[in-house]
Parts: C-alpha cells; structure tokens; sequence
C-alpha cells in the first residue's frame, strides 16, 4: 500500500500529530457499494478515515463544508457530533481511534 497520504483539511490545525502512528493501520475497515452510507458518532480530533480506494463523501456535524476523500486521503474528525460517509464509488473507508490527549479547544 502507498504511504503517502493527503490530509483533507478542516477547520482545525493537527500540527501533523495526530495520525502518523496509525497509518495504514485502521481498527475497522468498511467496505461500501456505491450509494451505500456508514456513519459514527464524532469525538473531535481523536478519530480518522482513511480512503482506502473508492472516493468517498464525508460531513460532520456543525461543519458547513463537505468533503471528498480520495484512495489515499486522510480525514481526521474535528467536531463532536455525527459523522456520516457515503461512497460515490464502491469504496474501502479505514477507522481509526487516535490516543492522544485533546489539546484544542
């Protein structure tokens, strides 16, 4: 798998901090048919989706902007509320817990 990745930004700085640990290691990997949804509940920082292959539109609640992930692009949850993910494309989308301590407010 390609190391390289693109982190989709939103509207908080990570200082690269956040992720690097858990590359290519998501916990839970979601396989989803074009149309198809899957969604999680947001805890601000401390989780990531990771494009697998697919392209991928993401939202998060409280967050006016929509994004789309790209094989390859890293999304890292910057709000508490829901987080919803609908593949475009018949997709792989990666789950991440991040452990580290909240640091922005």
């Amino acid at each position: 798998m390609d190391t390289r990745h693109q982190v989709v930004e939103n509207d908080k700085p990570f200082c690269n901090q956040f992720v690097f640990s858990n590359l290519n290691k998501p916990e839970k990997v979601v396989h989803l048919s074009a149309g198809q949804g899957w969604g999680v509940k947001g805890k601000r920082g401390r989780q990531t989706l990771y494009c697998l292959e697919g392209t991928v539109w993401v939202t998060q609640q409280g967050d006016m902007r929509d994004y789309l992930l790209k094989e390859g692009d890293v999304f890292v949850v910057s709000r508490p509320g829901l987080v919803m993910a609908r593949a475009m494309t018949p997709a792989s989308l990666g789950y991440a817990e991040n452990f580290m301590t909240d640091t922005w407010n």
